[in-house]
């Protein structure tokens, strides 16, 4: 009969989930207190039971087609994150073709489908650890078990944090789901803050003695860079410090050959969390490098979909910052490609390269600037010069205060995170505007934009099919 269960068990973990992802009965026939029973007397055997269903996650977030579309930029956790670079100032796409509709502004639209995955990807990431969470009773102390919930309390906190960062619009929330609470309201934008930031600070106690077997886990050094970016944007400054300096304890930041090598390897020390993508994981044309590596035969290279740098942002920079490697910045290079154009995504091999989800040089900036924003000007600038004098041969200890300590910090927090999506939720959070029409700017037609700060375009509308099925749901304006 345990046999029994577990298998049930199992099957009900993996099915394909419909729709319907916010299904509170995702367990079936299997009841709450049988699932109980295995955890509290088979700890070993459920241990296998909620690392399959986490695994099963791990491969979503970079499994192809969340809509069922098929189409070639739908491709799990990278996709998101570079369609919202699309939507930046730094980001150049020369051609209108996959993501266009980021890079036009209409992905963020009601009824666009690039919208809908945003939306579908992250709730069905929740509705994946939800399921995982409901394994675990409240009871449970068996340390293997505890960290499990760890990661599954993160991994929903996370995307907890892109939905609301995208989809709040003052003091209207999302829709949240969760052992606790289950509201198809759009729940208050600070209850939503608040929930995430109890899931990551569980998560991260819970994590304090766990040694992930690889980096596609979450550890503890992961959970305390979302704590990061979550404390910059709720305005906790000291806490974003804090736990920015301890995601990045242990990495050291990466040396000018692997700033150079093309960003496709996980096993590079700087990398905290990303994809192992090989042979039975590749999805191919659709995928990130098919869609960003201009030297590779995807979509960027293969069809001149080349994707670049903004030039105003590259001319910013001294000659001396290495970091300029990663773009050409003249016609008649010896690849053919536009002047600005990027060489920092290149897959060694055809479509296997890894993807980085979080890295610790983003730690180094979250830190500089909490530490700005807090009056600690003299540490900030020392955190600072550590990331900096590994980037630009010529650095100094910054003389900048003020504005214009925290323009430098951004400025580098900018070009060394183009293309790893995390400068849309920055240019939000810092209330710049949009402004691709400049003269001389290298961004392609279709994209020659120009929005305000505080423009309700960097704000997505709630997707029409959660309109039309969810009659609590009030819309955010065109």
């Amino acid at each position: 009969m345990k046999k029994y269960i577990l298998t049930i068990l199992s099957a009900a973990l993996f099915v394909s989930c419909s729709d319907d992802f916010l299904d509170k009965d995702a367990q079936g026939t299997v009841s709450a207190d049988q699932l109980s029973d295995v955890i509290k007397n088979f700890p070993e055997k459920a241990l296998t039971i909620v690392e399959g269903a986490e695994s099963g996650n791990n491969k979503y977030l970079i499994q192809f087609n969340t809509n069922g579309a098929a189409a070639h930029d739908d491709f799990g956790y990278m996709s998101v994150k570079l369609g919202l670079d699309h939507m930046t100032n730094d980001f150049v796409a020369t051609a209108s073709h996959w993501f266009n509709s980021y890079y036009m502004y209409v992905a963020r639209q009601e009824s666009n489908s690039r919208n809908l995955m945003v939306w579908k990807y992250n709730y069905k990431v929740i509705y994946n650890m939800n399921n995982v969470l409901s394994l675990i009773p409240a009871d449970a102390n068996d340390e293997s078990v505890l960290q499990i919930k760890g990661r599954a309390l993160a991994m929903r906190a996370q995307a907890y944090l892109d939905l609301i960062r995208l989809y709040g619009n003052g003091d209207l929330g999302i829709p949240y789901y969760s052992q606790e609470l289950y509201d198809t309201n759009r729940v208050p934008t600070n209850v939503v803050y608040q929930n995430i930031e109890n899931d990551l600070l569980e998560a991260y106690e819970l994590l304090q003695n766990y040694t992930p077997a690889n980096k596609q886990m979450i550890s503890k050094n992961v959970v305390a860079g979302f704590l990061s970016r979550l404390y910059l944007t709720t305005g906790n400054n000291a806490a974003a410090a804090q736990y920015a300096n301890a995601a990045r304890q242990g990495y050291a930041p990466m040396n000018e050959a692997q700033l150079k090598d093309g960003f496709d390897d996980i096993s590079n020390p700087e990398w905290m969390w990303g994809g192992d993508i090989d042979g039975s994981t590749s999805t191919s044309y659709a995928s990130f490098f098919s869609n960003i590596g201009n030297l590779n035969d995807g979509y960027a290279g293969l069809l001149q979909v080349y994707k670049g740098i903004d030039k105003r942002f590259y001319d910013a920079l001294p000659s001396t910052d290495i970091r300029k490697n990663n773009w050409f910045v003249t016609e008649g290079n010896s690849y053919g490609l536009p002047a600005y154009a990027n060489i920092k995504f290149v897959d060694a091999t055809f479509f296997v390269g890894d993807y980085v989800f979080m890295r610790a040089a983003e730690m180094y900036f979250n830190e500089a600037e909490a530490l700005a924003l807090s009056g600690n000007e003299a540490q900030a600038k020392q955190v600072l010069f550590e990331i900096m004098s590994t980037r630009d041969t010529a650095y100094q200890l910054s003389s900048n205060s003020g504005q214009a300590l925290l323009d430098e910090i951004r400025l580098n927090k900018r070009v060394e995170m183009w293309g790893e999506g995390t400068t849309f939720f920055d240019m939000k959070r810092w209330n710049e505007g949009l402004d691709r029409t400049y003269t001389g700017s290298n961004h392609g037609s279709h994209g020659l934009l120009n929005y305000p700060a505080g423009s309700t375009k960097f704000t997505f509308q709630i997707p029409i099919s959660e309109i039309n099925t969810n009659p609590n749901i009030v819309q955010n304006p065109l």
